[in-house]
């Protein structure tokens, strides 16, 4: 095993106290390097300086949930020689190499004091939302190569509207379309040439600065950047060559005198538009606006689906980020409550003390201090144990959970009947898949030394352990001292207040507890799941993006429309339209075409989101979510914000139409 330091340098020693930790935990406790950590653990007392940030593949994952922290070997002696540590909290990781890891799971039931055991494909999917995050700025990567090939060919086709004296010229003197076309062949390839050696110099720093941001927690890379860079340029410039070729390839259709009318041979045989002039209530700049996207919606398309595919991207990157910051996911964490309490050292304590007794005593002094400080509620926890859980012919080492102070009923399910007594339980879609068993079968479940029978009666959803739990009822006669883990504590209000009085109170509840582990149903979510600041990050990212594609593709369509239409600009102003009227035409215009792309957007929002992020989603157990859904944001904030960019920019590039002079309808300069 290895771990590599933020700069993705393999730390293979670390200095007498000193200590490197995750990115995760220096978030968590506001900590940066340099800072002085100080380790107390029952007799032991060390402090040790941050020297810096861990990757760590078994635990460094946000979703992991743990902490491992990276010290010398003189540091960790003192923790050895400690009775109590070396008996009750001493541990080692074991990875195997085989070929069988199911069968290997399978036999690992007989042995005892198992935390937690997975194939590494599990330890992987831990960083899956990680993944996503860097997936996201993929395919951002990827909507930027297909918008850019767009502007291209707005920019070819402006170009060649705009030389369409010369190109007549140089045929009607004889030259042949091939020799045209490689002027502008050899343009671009200029122009891609230095286009690219700019990239190529620009892409280093700025890939390390996206995987910096993306990848806290993983080694992102390649060994072979430059030479992949290259290669890369290459295939840029050879692909720009190319569609330069193809969108050039409408000169042959110019012939000398078509070039000199600026194209057009002033020939229509189909109308325009199903909308009359006669029918319109709008004003002219409106109706022409409204005339021109009806008469030719071909030539809008582009406009449509470059600004559809951008929002709608950032439509599901909100709506996934709403979800996670929402109370929707919380009951896949166990109990909805009022309030969340995160006490390690405290669960530490109980976990190996007395048993059941200790924490009851524990969750009574919880309550009397919230009721001291007017907060009267009740005080409850969940429990993991690791059993050996068996059916027909396989079984296995499974994570089980179980309330204390609480009641199978106050839990969510997904399907089946709620379990009433001590010998049912319900279990997960990923357990049913596992073992092969379902509702209304029976499973051997060993605890301590006693193996019974347990029916499955219910399926429920569950983000802890990958979706791989179990959850027994409360009667079920467990020692707290075999625990393997504690969730945090949970508070229920027994006066009901409000969502706003419950908010109070939690802060309230941080100055009692003297903590900033103190949550509300949504803030519980969010930290569990770890990676909400990042997704919200990457969607201001990919809305500054959107709003690069709509400005850069506003001015290139606006330039290209007013060089194909100034002829029509001329006549308008020597029929006495103003500036301003012609201005709102275009703008109009635009806004039109940007609204039908949102309305796409919106529309298209809520399905691609479960289409793309559900699948991820069941990747750690949840395979059933109903999604946050802001209006404000995906109906408004958003969709104004893009709309706003597409009139702003387009207005001020259509102020170029006054330049244009009604004289020019005779000019064929």
């Amino acid at each position: 095993m290895k771990f590599f330091d933020e700069d993705n340098r393999v730390v293979d020693s670390v200095e007498p106290g000193r200590a490197y930790v995750t990115s995760d935990f220096l978030k968590r406790n506001h900590l940066s390097v340099g800072d002085q950590l100080t380790i107390q653990h029952n007799s032991v007392n060390v402090t040790l300086t941050i020297a810096g940030r861990l990757k760590d593949a078994m635990f460094g994952s946000t979703f992991m949930g743990n902490v491992r922290i990276l010290m010398s070997a003189e540091d960790f002696a003192g923790f050895q020689e400690d009775e109590v540590i070396r008996q009750y909290y001493r541990g080692q990781i074991c990875y195997i190499d085989t070929d069988n890891p199911k069968a290997l799971s399978s036999q690992m039931g007989d042995v005892e004091g198992i935390a937690f055991d997975g194939p590494a494909s599990m330890i992987r999917m831990c960083y899956v939302m990680d993944m996503v995050i860097a997936g996201v700025l993929i395919v951002v990567s990827i909507c930027l190569i297909l918008v850019s090939f767009v502007v291209l060919k707005f920019t070819i086709t402006f170009t060649l509207q705009e030389e369409f004296r010369e190109i007549g010229v140089m045929k009607a003197i004889g030259i042949k379309n091939r020799r045209i076309r490689s002027i502008y062949l050899i343009k671009y390839l200029a122009l891609a040439i230095v286009g690219a050696g700019i990239g190529l110099a620009g892409s280093i720093p700025f890939a390390n600065m996206l995987l910096k941001s993306v990848s806290e927690n993983m080694v992102l890379g390649s060994d072979n950047t430059v030479w992949l860079n290259v290669i890369s340029v290459c295939v840029v410039v050879l692909v720009i060559v190319g569609y330069a070729y193809r969108c050039t390839g409408k000169l042959k259709k110019y012939a000398p005198m078509d070039a000199i009318r600026s194209g057009q041979t002033g020939e229509r045989f189909r109308k325009k538009s199903i909308y009359r002039l006669g029918r319109s209530h709008l004003k002219p700049s409106g109706y022409m606006a409204v005339n021109d996207v009806l008469s030719s919606p071909k030539r809008y398309l582009t406009i449509v689906l470059a600004f559809s595919i951008c929002a709608m991207l950032v439509f599901i990157l909100v709506n996934t980020t709403e979800t996670m910051k929402s109370d929707r996911l919380a009951y896949t964490f166990g109990k909805v409550s009022d309030a969340y309490y995160t006490d390690v050292n405290a669960s530490m304590k109980n976990m190996h003390g007395e048993g059941h007794a200790v924490m009851e005593q524990k969750l009574d002094e919880l309550e009397d201090i919230l009721a001291e400080n007017g907060m009267p509620a009740k005080a409850s926890v969940e429990a993991w144990y690791k059993y050996k859980v068996s059916f027909g012919d396989v079984e296995y080492k499974i994570t089980c959970m179980q309330g204390i102070r609480t009641r199978i009923t106050d839990y969510v399910y997904s399907k089946g009947t709620v379990p009433r007594n001590a010998h049912e339980i319900a279990i997960t879609e990923q357990i049913a898949d596992k073992i092969g068993a379902g509702i209304g079968d029976t499973v051997q479940i060993t605890i301590g030394d006693v193996t019974d029978s347990y029916m499955i009666t219910a399926y429920f959803q569950s983000m802890n352990q990958m979706g791989e739990v179990i959850r027994i009822h409360e009667e079920v006669p467990t020692d707290l001292r075999d625990c393997s883990g504690l969730m945090s504590f949970q508070f229920d209000f027994t006066d009901h207040p409000s969502q706003r009085e419950i908010d109070r109170r939690v802060e309230e509840m941080k100055r009692i507890f003297d903590s900033d582990t103190v949550f509300n149903a949504a803030e519980y979510s969010v930290d569990c799941i770890g990676v909400v600041g990042m997704m919200e990050s990457v969607g201001f990212l990919l809305l500054g993006i959107t709003l690069l594609v709509v400005i850069l593709v506003s001015i290139l369509m606006e330039r290209s429309f007013i060089s194909d239409e100034k002829n029509e600009i001329a006549i308008l102003k020597a029929v006495g339209f103003r500036d301003a009227c012609i201005i709102g035409w275009h703008v109009k215009r635009m806004l039109l075409v940007s609204l039908v792309a949102v309305a796409i957007a919106v529309a298209l929002a809520v399905p691609m989101t479960k289409l793309c992020v559900t699948p991820i989603f069941g990747m750690m157990g949840l395979k059933h979510l109903q999604y946050e859904i802001n209006p404000w944001k995906v109906c408004l904030i958003y969709p104004g914000i893009i709309l706003g960019a597409t009139v702003i920019t387009t207005y001020l590039t259509a102020r170029y139409t006054k330049k244009i002079n009604p004289s020019d309808t005779a000019s064929i300069e």
